[in-house]
């Protein structure tokens, strides 16, 4: 998914995973891929949070700052579909045009989800 394929009418939670990627940072240990993945989830539902209050205060800087967290934790990740929703959210706030902010926060959400989805079920304790 790249960063113009993102339709915030269609939400999605499938997530699109570069395996290469995860493996290259996990260096293929998957109790470490486990770890960076909880890790990531984390900065998703930090800078979620943080999004939520700050788009209610129309502080676009805030939002801008948050989603470029979420997107470079994601790009690091390899988690092509949360870091394009995550630059989409960082591209509107900058413009201080969140016309979508809602429907990428939903997203945002539902791609949270969908990886706490794919620990449980790829990558279990």
């Amino acid at each position: 998914m790249s960063e113009s394929d993102f339709s915030p009418i269609n939400p999605t939670n499938s997530i699109e995973i570069d395996f290469d990627r995860l493996e290259e940072v996990s260096l293929g240990e998957v109790e470490l891929k486990r770890e960076l993945l909880v890790a990531l989830l984390e900065v998703i539902h930090v800078n979620l949070e943080a999004i939520k209050q700050a788009e209610a205060a129309n502080n676009y800087l805030t939002v801008a700052r948050c989603a470029h967290q979420i997107k470079g934790a994601a790009a690091n990740m390899g988690v092509s579909s949360l870091r394009a929703i995550a630059t989409e959210l960082e591209r509107q706030a900058k413009a201080e045009k969140l016309s979508s902010a809602t429907d990428l926060l939903v997203a945002l959400k539902s791609q949270e989800l969908g990886v706490q989805s794919y620990i449980s079920n790829q990558l279990p304790e």
